[in-house]
């Protein structure tokens, strides 16, 4: 298993669900319009409070500032864990389990905070880059 740091800095954002209106142009050009957007890393998440946005520093410009929008101060790098050469997302998944126990534990050990994003594909485990 080979832990890969991947070449972006992502930002951690929360858009309040009632100010969504004013992001709606920046977040259809960052999702379907990805050739006219630098942004490499986007991830759109809804829960019933908000909506949270990782996007990389690119994607950030994007979103102009607003009371609507607010921004964890903190740049994280994501990780991403390979197992036999494959993503996460093989046949032979590593899951978050073994993840979690192999990978975040040891971190968690050494008091680094980690801020998880899992998707069907792939889980990346994201950390400060002062913390490596």
């Amino acid at each position: 298993m080979d832990l890969h740091i991947l070449d972006h800095r992502l930002r951690v954002t929360s858009i309040c669900k009632n100010g969504l209106v004013n992001f709606t142009h920046p977040l259809i050009k960052l999702i379907f319009l990805r050739n006219r957007a630098r942004c490499k890393f986007f991830s759109l998440t809804e829960t019933p409070e908000n909506y949270t946005v990782v996007l990389d520093e690119e994607g950030f410009k994007e979103l102009q500032p607003s009371e609507h929008l607010l921004v964890e101060s903190s740049v994280w790098l994501p990780l991403n864990v390979v197992s036999n050469g494959n993503s996460s997302s093989s046949s032979q998944a590593v899951g978050v389990t073994k993840i979690a126990k192999s990978v975040i534990a040891p971190l968690a050990q050494q008091h680094v905070s980690v801020f998880m994003l899992s998707t069907y594909q792939t889980d990346f485990i994201l950390v400060s880059p002062l913390s490596l």
